[in-house]
This record gives C-alpha cells, sequence and structure tokens, in this order.
C-alpha cells in the first residue's frame, strides 16, 4: 500500500532541508542528493515533488515568500503616505541573515532563466511592483507606476549587490539611498 503524504507539507520540508544545505554549505552545494541527504531520505522524496536542482532553489524561494507577505503587512502596519512607502521600501532592503541567504538563491534561480525559463519566479516580482505602486498611490506620487518601476529596479538590484558586495551595502548605506529615492519621488 502506497505510503499517504501530505504534498504541501512535503514540499515546506524540502524547502527548510534546502535552505540548511545552503545556510551550512553555500547555494552551490544545493543538489537533490545534498537535500535528500539532510531529510535522512532517497533522492526519490525529492524528486516526486521537486525534479531538478533549480526546482530544489525555486521550492525554498516560494516557500519564503508566503511568510514575507504578512512580515511586510507587520512591518508597514498602519503607517500611511510617505511613512508607508518608505517603510515599504525599506522592508525590501532587508539585511536579515534569512533574506542574505534567500537572495543567493534567488541570483542562483536567476541564473537558470535562459535554460529553464519554467524555474523562474515571476509572481513575486510583480506583487512587489503592485506593492509599490500602491504605497506610492497612498503616499501622493505623481507618477505611481514610474516609482513602482524605479522602486523595483532599486530593490532588485539592491539583491544582486548585497550578494556581489555584501560588506559595502549595510543596512544604513541602503537605507539611506532608500529614502533618497523615496524623498525625491514623493517631493518630486
Amino acid at each position: 500500500m502506497p505510503i499517504d503524504v501530505d504534498e504541501v507539507q512535503r514540499r515546506k520540508e524540502i524547502a527548510q532541508a534546502t535552505l540548511a544545505v545552503a545556510a551550512r554549505d553555500g547555494a552551490r552545494s544545493i543538489t537533490i542528493r545534498a537535500v535528500a541527504k539532510e531529510l535522512g531520505g532517497s533522492t526519490a522524496m525529492i524528486t516526486n515533488y521537486v525534479p531538478t536542482r533549480i526546482a530544489l532553489i525555486t521550492n525554498a524561494v516560494r516557500a519564503a515568500e508566503s511568510r514575507w507577505r504578512a512580515d511586510l503587512d507587520a512591518h508597514v502596519g498602519e503607517l500611511d503616505g510617505k511613512e508607508r512607502l518608505r517603510a515599504t521600501v525599506e522592508w525590501h532592503l532587508s539585511t536579515d541573515p534569512e533574506d542574505l541567504l534567500l537572495r543567493t538563491l534567488w541570483v542562483e534561480m536567476l541564473s537558470s532563466a535562459h535554460t529553464d525559463p519554467g524555474g523562474v519566479d515571476h509572481r513575486e516580482p510583480r506583487e512587489s511592483r503592485q506593492e509599490f505602486f500602491d504605497a506610492s498611490l497612498a503616499a501622493g506620487v505623481p507618477d505611481a507606476e514610474l516609482a513602482a518601476d524605479v522602486l523595483s529596479l532599486l530593490t532588485r538590484g539592491y539583491f544582486v549587490s548585497t550578494v556581489e558586495e555584501p560588506a559595502y551595502w549595510t543596512a544604513e548605506r541602503a537605507g539611506r539611498v532608500a529614502r533618497a529615492v523615496v524623498d525625491a519621488l514623493v517631493d518630486g
């Protein structure tokens, strides 16, 4: 008789194991075999749910995204106007160790876009642009669509920069840039 497995729960377990392997050994060390070993099972227990290395990484990034929405809502709270826009941008510029780890996975995921376009998550960047658009509207930015695009490029560029030059892109430096950009967009 086949074992009844909760697919959602298994994907979460695989995501946690993927993050554990990446945190301990680096993003390049993520393989189906390494994640299976982390879970104490066979590679089949992984490939039944995520068939490739990039699928492992994408699964881990998507699992984190569900937490990000709740975290952003808590961070922004009842703020309004310019303060809400600033808080939204600052939240995206987190230097939390898990966020830094996820950015390395995100870069790995993006590096496969030309060979595995289905492995790249397109939903999250659209949701982030929409958050920037909504916050820009609430802040009275004259061209909220342009502001959302600028802030999206700013934060995505920051993600790459924190992988490329983590010592340079401190929370203070990124916060200073973010405040200047938000002030320019709002006060125009």
